[in-house]
């Protein structure tokens, strides 16, 4: 039996007001081995709540999603500090294994290995 990755995306949606909040605390951490993108969506579910009336119109609210690339432990330390960063923030966060994760281009395995180690 193959040994679960100790890789997972956090994937985080925010509205984007607290696009710069999370960013910006991300980047203050340069120690942490973490890999991550920001992309602009269009949100609809149980905790999405539509607010502006174009929103409305549309059944869609405009967020922001933050994907993550994490060690499983740094996740769930990141979750706990987060909770406390956007706590007057209406957003959510769910998490996924990932199942390999590699480069394309200059990066050789090794390079990538050491970079995880």
């Amino acid at each position: 039996m193959t040994a679960l990755s100790p890789l997972v995306c956090l994937v985080l949606l925010i509205p984007a007001s607290a696009e710069d909040r999370v960013v910006d605390w991300l980047l203050e951490h340069p120690d942490r081995r973490i890999e991550f993108s920001v992309h602009r969506v269009a949100a609809r579910g149980p905790l999405v709540q539509l607010q502006a009336d174009d929103e409305r119109v549309r059944g869609f609210a405009e967020r922001v999603e933050v994907k993550l690339v994490l060690e499983r432990e740094l996740c769930l330390s990141l979750v706990s500090s987060l909770r406390v960063l956007l706590e007057n923030v209406e957003g959510g966060y769910w998490m996924l294994p990932v199942e390999a994760f590699g480069t394309f281009g200059h990066l050789s395995r090794h390079e990538l290995a050491q970079e995880l180690a």
